[in-house]
């Protein structure tokens, strides 16, 4: 029986859909046009090919890679900032400090510096309430930005060089690029991450420092492509999609899916395979009570016939855990950074009832 679609508007054109039609079962799949190209970059790839990559062994020195980088970049202020943040007397502490009525987040100070922050320290300021960061001013910021170490720099850069080995000894792949720190010649403050055309003006002395002139610490740090994948958690649902991959399921990763009720849908893995409609949710932190009704309502919605909810660690609770238990069609995949992956594969095999 053919099938033909109308289009009802032009805003269908702008968006890159996937109609998958089957007995009782219309879902519509909408791309994100930046996450498929990120996930199809070819070293993006060839990292989540990695074996065992959720596995705490191979999972935590990546994570130590992006702390140390993340501390090159991140100024003093900042680094005292973020951790007076989480003190419980924080609030008491911004109103005791004095300051003027120019504000940090209409200064142009503010506008560079957030360019050179890694996604993990702006999302670490993004809880700091607005009202609060109102209150810091430009010129507190001159005055305790911090000068890089250069001694310290290399310490740490030794430091990423062994952690990298490790990685590429257990996964064959290298995770690291060389790279450099540019820095003012007069006070030794961060310019740059990377090389920059034209000049750049110091946040300490205020003086436009030219390329040619800036000084340099030559590191490694991570593949910015894969940074980004870290930063915005599709590595693990590029996982799994690539395990489901190896069952024999086509899949989409990073999607929205229109459910049966309208509503759009945040799905990290679709799947389907032979007739059957897969979704999986990828959890690496720890899971509330509330993350696992809202995946019951998301699969209800989705009329999948089979779901996966994917975690690193451990469901909290016993009473959550036994509630997804009861429902059939819901495989608990939980505690992956203690499983290797051929362990996940065969489990996967087992409840997913596929032969070799």
């Amino acid at each position: 029986m053919p099938i033909s679609i109308e289009e009802l508007d032009s805003s269908t054109r702008e968006e890159n859909i996937t109609i998958i039609l089957g007995k009782g079962i219309l879902l519509k799949i909408i791309e994100n046009s930046e996450k498929r190209n990120l996930l199809n970059n070819k070293v993006v790839k060839k990292f989540v090919s990695s074996p065992n990559l959720c596995h705490d062994d191979i999972r935590f020195p990546i994570l130590e890679l992006s702390k140390i980088e993340t501390s090159w970049s991140v100024p003093k202020f900042m680094k005292s900032l973020l951790d007076i943040s989480q003190r419980k007397d924080f609030k008491v502490w911004i109103n005791s400090v004095e300051l003027p009525s120019s504000v940090i987040a209409a200064s142009k100070f503010y506008k560079d510096l957030e360019e050179e922050f890694s996604q993990t320290v702006k999302q670490k300021l993004s809880k700091i309430p607005k009202e609060e960061l109102e209150e810091i001013t430009s010129d507190l910021m001159y005055t305790l930005v911090g000068k890089i170490d250069e001694k310290l720099a290399k310490e740490e850069n030794e430091k990423i060089i062994a952690i990298g080995d490790s990685i590429k000894e257990r996964t064959g792949f290298d995770i690291l690029v060389p790279s450099t720190l540019l820095l003012c010649p007069n006070c030794r403050v961060l310019l740059s991450t990377e090389e920059y055309r034209g000049s750049k003006k110091c946040y300490l002395c205020k003086n436009k420092i030219k390329r040619h002139d800036a000084n340099r610490v030559y590191i490694h740090k991570l593949n910015d492509h894969i940074k980004k994948v870290l930063e915005k958690n599709l590595w693990f649902e590029a996982y799994m999609a690539r395990l489901l991959r190896k069952l024999g399921y086509k899949t989409w990763t990073g999607v929205h899916v229109m459910g049966a009720s309208g509503i759009l849908h945040e799905i990290d893995v679709l799947a389907i395979r032979k007739g059957t409609v897969l979704n999986v949710e990828c959890k690496t932190g720890k899971v509330s009570r509330n993350d696992v009704f809202n995946f019951c309502t998301k699969v209800g919605d989705l009329k999948s016939h089979v779901s996966i909810l994917a975690l690193i660690q451990k469901l909290p609770e016993s009473e959550t855990r036994e509630f997804v238990k009861k429902n059939p069609a819901i495989i608990r995949l939980e505690d992956m950074g203690k499983r290797r992956e051929s362990e996940i594969v065969n489990y996967l095999k087992g409840r997913l009832t596929i032969k070799a």
